[in-house]
């Protein structure tokens, strides 16, 4: 299933309401498990692209996760930490 920018833009919003609210060691475990659960429904593999660049942690986890290829020249460490 292919999403449109505001399905998209609307599951971002949904994470980046709760996010505030999960201790920082959990922030990537349960982002992880907020992209499995979006798993059942559509293939987070089709839109990575439009996922990467509104959250660290959702980009973390798709490039630990969703991603065959990661260019590390690409990161810049003084964007974020790791």
């Amino acid at each position: 299933m292919i999403m449109s920018e505001d399905e998209i833009e609307q599951f971002v919003n949904l994470w980046m309401a709760v996010k505030p609210y999960i201790t920082a060691k959990d922030k990537y475990d349960a982002c992880q498990k907020f992209l499995m659960t979006l798993e059942d429904s559509i293939d987070i593999q089709e839109i990575t692209d439009e996922l990467v660049g509104f959250d660290g942690t959702i980009d973390k986890v798709i490039r630990d996760n969703y991603t065959e290829h990661v260019d590390l020249d690409e990161f810049n460490e003084d964007d974020e930490e790791w």
